[in-house]
């Protein structure tokens, strides 16, 4: 009988032999121990490297027999244990996931008109970040990562400081003065400016510009003034006007008198919204209000019966136009151009070409066809018959739209004389059959054996490419019938 094997912990590179009770002949024997064997058992392959834990002794096999047991303690930056990982008969090891959790840093306080962002957690390898209050920049690291020192976790850097904004003090300007008496200038300060009287009160300059100023910040969270200081202007002159990225035409001066004009021109790749022209005002200032030049192109080219979509005064650069033709013409060239960084459009403005129907090569037998000029959009075919011929179907045929394509509104008639005679009951007419019956042809009729014709006998085709009257019939009767003469002209 074979007894029950006992549990078994291994430490890397043992080799477990299962204990056997054997209570029959070599041949049964045999049997169990091939089974006993690692290989009829199955294996696991050595275990991968874990992050949060490794192996107590080094591992030296590259494969394992099922149920063999493996000691590992958890990393340094984990809470210090020991586990036991085992090979499973799916060949696969213990889940490791949950054996090693991770040790946490201190949650820091927040920095002194600033505040700590905690991204996930503090547990080693986790990151904070530091932001400064509005008005306050960060002086210092930004962020703090937790990290192994020794036997435990801290974060790497150190909180930093929130500074506060200043600005250098405000520009001065020539006959003006600044209304405040502070020496900091702390971010969002105000301070205004205002011109020096003259003798008596009297005025002397015209403050020119934003009369106040307040302190900001730049990119890189320097103190600056929000704008430039205004300018004190002697009465009825003008300082030179400013336009960012435009020159002046006209040319510049030091100061401009009264009513002086200046022309503005964008550079190469700007646009000009706002007039082109201002002139000096009483007040010295320029009027209308200054130009502005923005990176960009002037509306593209129009074209002959068709239009571009969006419709907008000023493009910006990579902005795109698309162009579309009325009904009755196609589009020959790009459908839609883009603003470049030069200021233009590319490709080249597309156009707009009439749609044509197909050539009209049917011919019209016994008649005549009459084609317009060309066979665009709403052209007109005319069709009419020689004498004796009737027009069968439309006199006319127009190139129309069906959807977006073009075709003939009607298809080619024909041109035809007078029907076939009609049939008489009990007889029929005499003479050569023609597949042409023109005007003055006459056609008689006789009546079968044993019948009578009344009437006058006859039809002829009119110039209405009708037959005349049809008043005869074939009447019973016991006289012999007589024989009408034939067809004739």
């Amino acid at each position: 009988m074979l007894g029950a094997s006992s549990p078994r912990t291994l430490e890397p590179g043992g080799t477990p032999a299962p204990p056997l009770s054997l209570c029959c002949g070599g041949a049964l024997l045999a049997i169990l121990m091939l089974l006993a064997l690692p290989t009829a058992w199955g294996q696991c392959k050595a275990p991968e490297q874990f992050s949060s834990a490794r192996p107590t002794t080094p591992i030296d096999e590259s494969e394992f027999p099922i149920g063999t047991s493996l000691k590992y303690e958890c990393r340094p930056g984990f809470i210090r244990r020991q586990f036991l990982i085992t090979c499973l008969p799916n060949s696969e090891w213990t889940d490791v996931s949950d054996k090693c959790i991770r040790k946490a840093c201190n949650t820091p306080p927040d920095p002194l008109n600033g505040r700590v962002h905690v991204q996930t957690d503090t547990q080693f390898g986790s990151t904070i970040t530091y932001t400064c209050n509005q008005g306050f920049r960060l002086l210092g690291p930004s962020s703090a990562l937790c990290i192994l020192s020794g036997n435990t976790v801290v974060w790497d850097n150190e909180a930093p400081d929130c500074e506060r904004i200043l600005c250098e003090p405000p520009p001065a300007i020539p006959n003006g003065e600044i209304l405040s008496s502070s020496e900091d200038f702390q971010y969002g300060m105000v301070v205004t400016y205002r011109c020096m009287p003259g003798p008596r009160g009297k005025k002397q300059f015209n403050l020119v510009g934003e009369p106040s100023i307040y302190c900001t910040n730049d990119p890189d969270n320097n103190g600056m003034w929000s704008g430039p200081p205004p300018q004190c202007i002697t009465v009825n002159t003008c300082a030179p006007p400013s336009v960012k990225d435009a020159v002046m035409v006209s040319g510049n001066r030091s100061l401009f008198s009264l009513h002086d004009t200046v022309q503005f021109q964008c550079q190469l790749g700007f646009v000009m919204k706002g007039p082109t022209s201002v002139q000096c005002g009483a007040l010295g200032k320029w009027e209308p209000e200054l130009p502005s030049c923005s990176r960009g192109c002037q509306p593209p080219p129009g074209i002959l019966h068709g239009q571009y979509t969006p419709s907008v005064d000023i493009f910006s650069v990579g902005q795109e136009v698309f162009y579309s033709c009325e009904p009755g013409y196609d589009l020959s060239g790009a459908a839609s151009l883009q603003c470049t960084p030069q200021g233009d459009w590319s490709p080249e403005t597309p156009t707009c070409a009439v749609k044509l129907c197909d050539d009209f090569t049917s011919q019209l037998l016994h008649g005549h066809v009459e084609l317009p000029p060309s066979l665009q959009f709403g052209a007109k075919v005319t069709f009419s018959c020689d004498e004796g011929f009737r027009l069968k179907g439309n006199s006319a045929s127009y190139c129309i739209l069906a959807g977006i394509k073009t075709q003939w509104n009607s298809s080619v008639p024909v041109c035809e004389p007078c029907p076939h005679p009609p049939t008489i009951q009990n007889g029929h007419h005499i003479g050569d059959y023609t597949s042409s019956y023109l005007p003055g042809m006459k056609v008689s009729y006789i009546c079968d054996p044993g019948y009578l014709l009344v009437g006058r006998g006859f039809i002829f085709c009119t110039h209405q490419r009708t037959w005349s009257k049809f008043d005869h019939y074939c009447k019973e009767s016991q006289k012999p019938f007589s024989v009408l003469p034939a067809l004739s002209f």
